[in-house]
């Protein structure tokens, strides 16, 4: 071998060494609960071998271990050494305790599968998807026996005081008519809590604070007393150019329970809250490219990713 081929071998194998790593994109996999089964009680896992940190995060109302296909954070957590899953139990409101006891069994199966660290897992979801994020955690900071207690809750625009919900989506009822896109959502929505509850909040005050992961009008926020050390990141994009124009106003959003919750913690010395409100960035992909605040592009993705492993240190 000449001296100037063995010179530009060392010259190659310097370049191969010097250039920047490139994480490998995980790859996704659906593990269902029930062989044989096909539509629900399914954890789509973008898995790494050898990764024993996790992130959970639920679809909202109406999607499905699909819901996240594009999403760019299983790459940009893989970077970090953490994997990623969709979990999808067909029942998504998350509403009755049989809803998060069956979101349990679902999460114990993936945990066992992939015998992920039970101390480092991330949980959380997209509207009620962190909405039931949030309510399994509270079940199990009230001493149930569920598998995990997350080591961090990340809420995108999750409805949170049900009172307080409740009271928006009726008025919106009230003030507008069925040509208003939300106007059937929000009339689905108030019978639904007064059948499920017995009435409304005025009726059944308890039974709505029962419900909630906090409640606003409470000094001490009802329930939200047993998140005061719990890590969290709430994200919301409180745009009222879009909301007034269609009956909304601040009452009637989901940013007024984000930024409740982030004030009642706060107060209570939860210093590991991590209140985010964007603008212009709440386009929805399943909706065609939609505008519309409630959206879970409204996360810088990368920046999240960089938050969850920030909660999931050794």
């Amino acid at each position: 071998m000449s001296q100037a081929f063995a010179a530009y071998r060392i010259f190659l194998l310097a370049l191969v060494l010097a250039a920047p790593s490139v994480a490998r994109e995980p790859s996704a996999k659906d593990e269902y609960l029930e062989p044989g089964t096909t539509h629900s009680d399914v954890a789509r896992v973008w898995s790494t071998p050898g990764n024993r940190k996790l992130v959970i995060i639920l679809p909202p109302y109406g999607g499905d271990q699909n819901f996240y296909n594009e999403s760019k954070i299983p790459g940009y957590l893989a970077e970090q050494g953490i994997d990623f899953a969709v979990l999808f139990t067909e029942v998504t409101g998350y509403n009755q305790p049989a809803d998060i006891t069956r979101l349990d069994v679902l999460i114990a199966r993936v945990i066992a599968t992939h015998r992920y660290d039970s101390n480092r897992i991330v949980l959380g979801g997209f509207s009620a998807g962190g909405y039931g994020a949030f309510r399994y955690a509270l079940r199990k900071l009230r001493g149930e026996p569920l598998t995990i207690l997350p080591a961090a809750l990340v809420s995108v625009d999750a409805p949170l005081d049900i009172e307080r919900w409740y009271r928006g989506m009726n008025l919106l009822v009230q003030r507008t008519n069925d040509k208003n896109p939300f106007y059937g959502e929000c009339q689905y929505l108030t019978q639904m809590y007064r059948e499920l509850l017995g009435g409304t909040p005025d009726e059944k005050p308890m039974a709505y604070r029962e419900q909630s992961v906090l409640t606003a009008s409470l000094p001490d926020g009802g329930n939200a007393v047993y998140f005061r050390n719990m890590p969290m990141r709430l994200y919301s994009e409180p745009d009222m150019d879009f909301f007034v124009p269609l009956g909304l106003d601040y009452g009637g959003i989901n940013a007024a329970d984000q930024v409740s919750l982030a004030a009642i913690l706060r107060s209570q010395g939860n210093e590991r809250v991590s209140l985010v409100l964007t603008s212009g960035k709440g386009y929805r992909a399943d909706l065609g490219g939609r505008r519309l605040p409630h959206s879970w592009s409204i996360v810088d993705e990368r920046e999240l990713a960089r938050w969850i492993a920030g909660q999931q240190k050794d």
